[in-house]
Order: structure tokens, then sequence, then C-alpha cells
């Protein structure tokens, strides 16, 4: 069954902004606790080749999360880069390319760029100055996911075990969920459909 919002158009067309939560999105979460080096990040089934099949659709691919354990001393700066170096390079190696990573490594409260604050799509727009919210596209798991984008009028996709929960949460704060699925596999394999911009 197709999720609501989602087509079978495969035709994924134009420069478009992509912006993707890190945990729960492109891999798993660790229950309770922070994902702190490369032994300890696991790639969720078939997000190589979803992000693959976006690069190839001609979206470009930004990475937006929040890392509030380098903050609180669980998570080393060095390390998360690592993290972040190695994922590229092997998404690479998948034929997926990341335009950018961007990483709010703050507390609560403190700064603009951690969301559901806009800091790390903004930061994004100024490196890329192509990029229109209006026709960008937020694939996360979290309500705060579907706040940042909702304040920045990007169409918003949600995946993962609670997406009905979280599609209603941001649906009662009148923040439009354009659709949702189990996870990006599958979500890019019903058709997500990306506009051409142009």
């Amino acid at each position: 069954m197709v999720p609501p919002g989602i087509t079978h158009n495969r035709a994924l067309l134009g420069k478009t902004a992509v912006f993707l939560d890190r945990d729960g999105v492109i891999n798993r979460r660790l229950p309770g606790s922070y994902v702190r080096n490369w032994s300890e990040f696991e790639l969720l089934p078939g997000v190589a080749d979803a992000l693959a099949e976006l690069t190839r659709s001609g979206a470009a691919l930004f990475i937006v999360t929040n890392q509030r354990g380098v903050a609180r001393g669980l998570v080393r700066l060095d390390d998360l880069e690592d993290i972040h170096a190695r994922l590229t390079a092997d998404l690479a190696a998948s034929g997926a390319e990341l335009a950018g990573v961007y990483v709010c490594p703050h507390d609560e409260g403190v700064c603009d760029c951690r969301k559901p604050g806009v800091g790390l799509f903004t930061q994004a727009q100024e490196e890329h100055p192509w990029i229109r919210f209006a026709d960008s596209h937020m694939v996360g798991d979290s309500i705060s996911d579907a706040q940042a984008a909702g304040r920045l009028g990007i169409h918003i996709w949600l995946v993962g075990d609670d997406a009905d929960e979280v599609a209603a949460a941001a649906e009662q704060q009148g923040i439009h969920v354009d659709g949702k699925a189990r996870d990006l596999a599958q979500l890019v394999d019903d058709g997500l459909r990306i506009a051409d911009p142009g």
C-alpha cells in the first residue's frame, strides 16, 4: 500500500535540495544512548540504494542532525567528524553523493541551529544559494524535524515506526506532512516525487 501523499512516479527530477535527519533515518538509533564512533554506526537497510536513486535524480542531499551528545561530553567532536567522513565515502562508493553534512553539537536552548530551530537549513542555503526552501524536501522521524521544515515551508516526509504519531502531532500544530513510510528505502521505492523546481 502506498503511503498517503506518495506517488509511483519514479522520475525524481531537478536540482532540488533533500534534507535528511540522521539517526533513525539514515542509521539505526541506539536506544537511550548516542552513536559515539564509527564502530557503533549502523546504516539502515536500503538507505545507500535509496540515496543513490535520489542522487541519480539530480537531487542534492544534505544531512541535518542534532548531536547533543557532543555538548554533554558523551561524543567527541573528532569522532563525529570521522563518522561523517566515513559515511560520505561509503555512500559515494554506492553512488550516493552528500552535498553537505550540517551538525548542531549544542545543548538545548543555547542556539538557533538545534532543530526545531532552522539554523542548519539556513547555513546550507548560505553555502548553496540556489536552494529554495519551497522546492526542498525534508525526510525526518521526529516532531522537531517537522517543525523545523514547517517553519521554512519545506515539504515534509516522515519515516519510522512512529511516523503516524509524529504526523498526527504535526497536523495538530498546523504543519502539513506530505507523506510517510516505514523507512527511507520504502519512501523512495514507493516513488517520493521531487518536482523539478526549474
